[in-house]
């Protein structure tokens, strides 16, 4: 039984170090920001309207509040390229594999739901890609480099646990001694163990530091998604309605410490359907705008401008058929709060306007994001 102690003993010695040697595991809370789901920006339930590009590295969750009615819209977030591969303790084949293979590891699927205005429930999916990134986290050498004068005083206090081990455990050792060998043991674990604490609270506080200054880093993400609008006309019975094809490109650009400067274009395919789900009506809508985020990391303030134009009068006018509840203009304000490394609230009030800029509606919107960690 010793002996099979004393082996488990060096095998996690072995174990140890190798874990030292590893890249920490810093994946964890790394995005610069917490960004709302592509499939509620498709949506139209997002407190902006031009979405923030940015990546995230975990499962995903987003609950959306439209309107006056307390009535929770749901959408979930993933990567599973990076989840598959390279969500690791070791960043290292992350950070050696090609520039390709990064940009496609920022692939993401999202799926969102939600009830309109007209009862109808509302579909969306979407596939993201970042395209290019100013800075990339778990790519910088110098935030994640391992301190190897502390992987060296952890081994040679994993060595003197083994040594003290195996003389704890000879037959000739006294009573007394082997108490004192077992003091021994426990007042060099706890050293290890407030060592290793030590560590990992000088790297997240390093990783704090880095998002802080680098919040406002510059993006490029494209996407593609698709709607489906269903009456429901029964309570076990669904019936599409219409549907939809949306291509975008969302870009964002820092300057300074403070200013975040996000644009966006849209291009969405439309079709409405009768009782019978035959098509009997069809539209395009062009989207464009520009946003203004101020603050950092912690918190920040938005305002931007949304444009949209159809290829004919109903479609932005056809409850039915402008799947995405845009607007001829529409001003959104807002900011968004990160409560804690997991969790950001967004909050925000959206007025849409006519083609002649005479008031609309006014929409007030609040969207909590949750990192499955």
């Amino acid at each position: 039984m010793k002996k099979l102690f004393t082996l488990l003993l060096l095998l996690g010695l072995l174990g140890g170090i190798c874990a030292q040697n590893e890249a920490p595991t810093l994946a964890r809370a790394s995005e610069f920001t917490i960004p709302v789901s592509p499939a509620f920006d498709l949506l139209a339930v997002n407190p902006s309207q031009i979405l923030r590009p940015n990546n995230i590295r975990e499962f995903k969750v987003d609950w959306s509040f439209r309107s006056w009615r307390l009535k929770p819209n749901l959408a979930i977030q993933a990567q599973p390229i990076w989840e598959i591969f390279y969500n690791r303790a070791d960043l290292r084949p992350y950070q050696r594999t090609s520039s390709f293979l990064k940009t496609l590891s920022t692939l993401d699927f999202s799926a969102g739901t939600i009830e309109d205005d007209a009862q109808n429930r509302r579909v969306a999916m979407a596939a993201k890609i970042n395209l290019y990134r100013e800075r990339d986290p778990l790519s910088d050498i110098e935030v994640f480099t391992v301190d190897t004068t502390f992987n060296r005083l952890q081994q040679e206090r994993m060595r003197m646990l083994v040594d003290l081990q195996l003389k704890r455990n000879r037959a000739e050792v006294s009573m007394r001694d082997r108490l004192r060998y077992e003091q021994q043991m426990d007042s060099i674990q706890q050293e290890y163990n407030n060592l290793d604490k030590l560590q990992k609270d000088n790297i997240q506080n390093l990783v704090v530091r880095y998002l802080r200054s680098n919040w406002n880093a510059s993006h490029v993400d494209v996407a593609f998604g698709r709607i489906f609008s269903y009456a429901n006309p029964k309570v076990d019975s669904l019936v599409l309605r219409g549907q939809a094809t949306a291509f975008w490109i969302s870009a964002s650009k820092g300057i300074g410490r403070k200013v975040l400067l996000t644009g966006l274009f849209k291009y969405i395919m439309q079709e409405r359907r009768n009782d019978l789900s035959a098509i009997n009506a069809s539209g395009n809508i062009v989207s464009m705008g520009m946003g203004l985020r101020y603050g950092g990391s912690k918190f920040n303030f938005f305002a931007d401008v949304l444009y949209s134009q159809g290829n004919a009068q109903f479609v932005l006018s056809d409850p039915g058929l402008n799947l995405t509840q845009l607007s001829a203009m529409s001003i959104s304000y807002g900011g968004d709060w990160r409560l804690s490394r997991n969790v950001m609230l967004s909050y925000g009030v959206r007025t849409d306007y006519t083609k002649q800029m005479q008031f609309k509606n006014i929409i007030p919107v609040a969207n909590l994001a949750c990192m499955m960690r």
